[in-house]
């Protein structure tokens, strides 16, 4: 694929000007001044009197100025076009290419396909500020930045390292955007020394691939004057002492993460410094489930007549979590291959749905609470810690979110068959008989003799009521928690009202009594549709679960070795 250069992206936005059409350029619609008749010869003073009627330099500059007027320009792309535009209406004769590149001093060229800085952006000699967003730079050669640059914006691109700025940088540079890049090589650090940027004050990092935060803050410590850093969107900044080991060691920061460092912030974090000796480099997730609502009453399915078999309805809520086990073995078994596959290709730029495939391929685990029986608030109060030193891995996980899912256990219990003697059932053919003669047993009795009876499970049913995705991707922007009530829609089959089948079963009794040549198999036809009917009929309830997902952050030296700190 051809390469598409930076300045024939620029050429093109230049053209977009259209510097010697309507309403600029020395057209037969602009009335010649007298300076006008000094520059140019008598031949073309003659072509232009005879032209249309003329128009005023001041109307033909409110064309452009006025948001109304088909001419006008937002200054998009450089505030000084509209100077240039003017220009082109007032002394259209001092228009040419070199005045054109020197009077821009600011281009933002965005996602325009610009995969090549060229040498012929030099041409730009009072360039300070070039912004490049979302392009398809893969290298950025300094010898062909602009001396006189302050300010280079390269968010979005495909950046891998930062060789090609090791050299031949802009002495006065003060701002370097690189977030959103293929950054995060260790290999990297050794570029930021006060050798190559002495006036750089502002950095970002963003969104890039670092994981050593030591390493990385004590690569920044050698740049004095530097005042602003944004490393959100890292697999560092999961860690449990980000930022207080950041601002702790960076002292003379007055932005981290586009957030303004207070003296109070100052404070609170002194100390943990220190504390990278006896510390490891680790993310802490806290992951709770507190309860559920809306679940509905199962047992309102079962048939209230019948003694057998017993259902018990039970219930648990399950979480996918980075399974940090399983992601080393696999690392482990393709290191080799990928190694192999890696020398033989050339880098190919990595596109958003790569990072999506590659996020949805983290391995994980489901983690369950306990199962609870029925209530209108199943309360859990589960609460696990889990503990993460891949921070890379761990960052495509939130990338990828997780599901919850709420799950009804069912389980069915019937007697135990005993062999039973001929003795056996006439003594309880008596007993029986004498119970009829006595009257009916105590309630009580009988709830005894159920207690005693041996029940055999059978295995149990499960159902999923319901699943909901919960986003982390907050977490990777500085929030350090994810708490919210998940709503699930749940269908749920029912029965009516007991009292209503047992009226229908005792007028079908009644009506057969009263009309004996009533046949017995309509009555039980009867029986069957108001059945069927009866388990044709749903509700759909919300079913709400409290889960709370947060990220363990040290604010003090002492939290480090408390152990009752994470609660």
């Amino acid at each position: 694929m051809a390469c598409h250069t930076l300045t024939s992206a620029i050429d093109k936005l230049v053209h977009s000007l259209c510097l010697e059409s309507f309403p600029c350029g020395r057209g037969s619609w602009r009335k010649p001044t007298l300076q006008d008749s000094k520059d140019w010869d008598d031949e073309d003073d003659d072509e232009e009197s005879t032209g249309a009627q003329f128009e005023e330099l001041d109307n033909l500059c409110d064309l452009l100025r006025s948001p109304l007027s088909p001419w006008h320009q937002e200054a998009s792309w450089s505030p000084q076009t509209l100077d240039l535009r003017e220009l082109a209406v007032k002394a259209p004769k001092k228009i040419n290419a070199d005045r054109i590149y020197s009077s821009l001093t600011t281009l933002r060229v965005v996602d325009k396909g610009v995969s090549v800085i060229d040498d012929g952006l030099l041409k730009f000699r009072n360039l300070e500020q070039l912004v490049l967003t979302v392009n398809n730079i893969a290298e950025v050669p300094s010898k062909n930045l602009p001396k006189t640059l302050k300010v280079l914006e390269l968010y979005g691109n495909q950046i891998s390292n930062l060789e090609s700025l090791n050299t031949e940088l802009p002495p006065h540079l003060l701002h370097l955007g690189l977030g959103n890049n293929r950054l995060g090589s260790p290999e990297d650090l050794q570029y930021f020394a006060v050798s190559r940027w002495p006036q750089l004050m502002s950095l970002d990092l963003s969104w890039a691939g670092y994981t050593e935060q030591y390493a990385l803050v004590d690569a920044l410590s050698t740049l004095p004057r530097l005042r602003s850093l944004v490393l959100e969107g890292n697999p560092l900044t999961l860690t449990t002492l980000y930022p207080g080991f950041t601002l702790d060691s960076l002292d003379r920061l007055l932005y981290l993460d586009e957030t303004r460092i207070s003296p109070e912030d100052r404070r609170r974090y002194r100390g943990l410094a220190k504390l990278r000796a006896s510390v490891s480099e680790e993310a802490e997730v806290i992951v709770c489930v507190k309860k559920i609502k809306g679940v509905p009453n199962s047992l309102l399915l079962n048939d209230a007549e019948a003694e057998f078999p017993l259902v018990n309805y039970s219930y648990s809520v399950s979480y996918e979590f980075f399974d940090e086990s399983q992601s080393q073995k696999s690392v482990h078994a393709e290191d080799q291959t990928s190694q192999n596959i890696l020398q033989r290709l050339t880098p190919v730029p990595c596109t958003s749905s790569e990072h999506q495939d590659h996020a949805l391929s983290v391995p994980v685990a489901m983690n369950w609470t306990t199962t609870q029986a029925w209530a209108e608030e199943i309360e859990f109060n589960h609460s696990s810690t889990h503990r993460i030193r891949d921070l890379a891995a761990l960052k495509n996980f939130f990338l990828r979110g997780l599901w919850i899912t709420v799950e009804e256990q069912k389980v069915l219990s019937w007697p135990a068959s005993r062999p039973e003697s001929s003795g056996t059932k006439a003594s309880a053919n008596k007993k029986e008989k004498k119970a009829s003669s006595a009257g009916t047993k105590s309630k009580v009795k009988k709830k005894k003799k159920e207690s005693e009876l041996e029940l055999i499970h059978e295995q149990p049913i499960k159902q999923t009521l319901g699943s909901v995705h919960v986003k982390l991707k907050d977490l990777l922007e500085g929030k350090s928690q994810s708490e919210e009530q998940y709503d699930m829609v749940v269908k749920h089959s029912i029965r009516p009202e007991v009292s209503k089948v047992k009226k229908s079963k005792k007028s079908n009794r009644e009506n057969k009594e009263e009309n004996p040549t009533s046949k017995k198999g309509k009555v039980s036809k009867e029986m069957a549709t108001d059945a069927s009917a009866d388990e044709r009929k749903t509700e759909t309830k919300t079913l709400t679960v409290e889960f709370n997902l947060r990220l363990n952050k040290w604010t003090s030296d002492s939290q480090a070795f408390d152990p009752n700190s994470t609660k």
